[in-house]
């Protein structure tokens, strides 16, 4: 199987992978024929790309960071909970009790999953709704930022406080005008400074509960500072920043520029690694994207690219530090001739050839 662009999909391939909405339900099921209705259903939804069958790439199975039946279970708490806190108080408004005890379970569960993976970095940037983007990003960057802590070697108890302080890192936006958080233009300085008191919004919701570690609240409050002061909302510059929020900081940019937005397509994720790159040291922690370059892997095991020397292929796999440079296996000719059969191309070793796009 492999991952494909709907824009440029061809007519009538078959659904890999379960499509899940905002709350883990499925709205679209694997098997189902991807006929050119539901191509454009799903480009209305705000769905880029999805996993199809292919018999020439039958040996690739696309990792996903977690199971899907986990993904499902994960969605479905972080929509109940996010939504249940950010609601006016009422009898029947989450106990704060039930936040740490809702969520703890499950990312224990998903620390215990990627610690088995080993390289985390699989392709779920953009296989969701538009409308649902807080609750997958939000999982979605858990799931960056607990492969950040197990590479950094956190223990156990503070991967578990770093994974629900991300999961709920972006609670704050529930009490944010939609109007603005969806507006497709440019925002004004005075809708900005609206979104910026998400991070505030959201740490006083967390600290409501009582019950929460304060490492795992204050991700909600600084995940928007930066290295050298220019982040909101204090400005706090270098270690005055806790190292959760450092570590959330660069899992929350790098899913936000490779996911879809209303008012933009994702990045390329060579191009989102190297913003990253260049932020080093200034705007992120050093040894957090030191671990980033080590542990995440930039092009996910099934995704479609195109090389520099013409030919379109899907990644097989990558190791060692190289991420950015995996094995390419080619099905594609210059002039779209299939490849028969297709070879697999080590891009470590022929580095005359780079990845110059891919399917997203």
């Amino acid at each position: 199987m492999r991952w494909v662009s709907l824009r440029t999909i061809e007519p009538n391939r078959i659904l890999a992978r379960h499509i899940l909405d905002e709350r883990g339900r499925v709205l679209l099921a694997r098997g189902v024929t991807l006929t050119p209705h539901w191509v454009d259903r799903l480009l209305a939804l705000g769905i880029s790309s999805v996993c199809i069958e292919d018999d020439r790439t039958d040996d690739i199975e696309p990792a996903e960071p977690i199971t899907p039946e986990m993904r499902q279970r994960v969605l479905a708490a972080t929509y109940d909970t996010l939504t249940e806190l950010a609601s006016p108080p009422s009898p029947h408004r989450i106990r704060p009790s039930r936040v740490r005890g809702r969520l703890r379970p499950l990312v224990e569960e998903i620390i215990a999953q990627l610690r088995d993976l080993g390289q985390v970095g699989q392709h779920f940037g953009n296989v969701y709704l538009t409308d649902g983007e807080l609750y997958h990003h939000s999982v979605n960057v858990t799931l960056y930022a607990l492969g950040l802590g197990i590479g950094l070697r956190l223990s156990h108890d503070d991967l578990v406080n770093l994974g629900l302080g991300t999961l709920l890192h972006d609670v704050g936006k529930l009490r944010v005008p939609k109007s603005i958080l969806k507006k497709p233009g440019r925002l004004t300085d005075e809708e900005y400074e609206t979104v910026k008191l998400h991070t505030v919004y959201g740490y006083e919701l967390l600290q409501e509960t009582g019950e929460l570690a304060s490492a795992s609240t204050i991700i909600a409050l600084h995940h928007h500072e930066r290295i050298d002061g220019s982040g909101y909302p204090h400005g706090r510059v270098g270690a005055d920043t806790h190292l959760f929020a450092r570590i959330a900081a660069v899992a929350d940019v790098y899913e936000a520029l490779t996911a879809n937005r209303v008012y933009r397509p994702g990045y390329l994720p060579h191009d989102a690694y190297e913003m990253l790159l260049a932020g080093n040291g200034t705007l992120f922690d050093s040894r957090v994207i030191e671990t980033f370059i080590r542990t995440i892997a930039v092009y996910p095991v099934g995704m479609t690219v195109r090389l520099s020397n013409g030919f379109k292929g899907v990644v097989v796999h990558s190791t060692g530090r190289q991420t950015h440079r995996p094995v390419v296996r080619l099905l594609e000719g210059p002039t779209g001739e299939p490849v028969q059969p297709p070879v697999d191309l080590d891009l470590a070793k022929e580095l005359s050839v780079a990845i110059v796009g891919c399917e997203v």
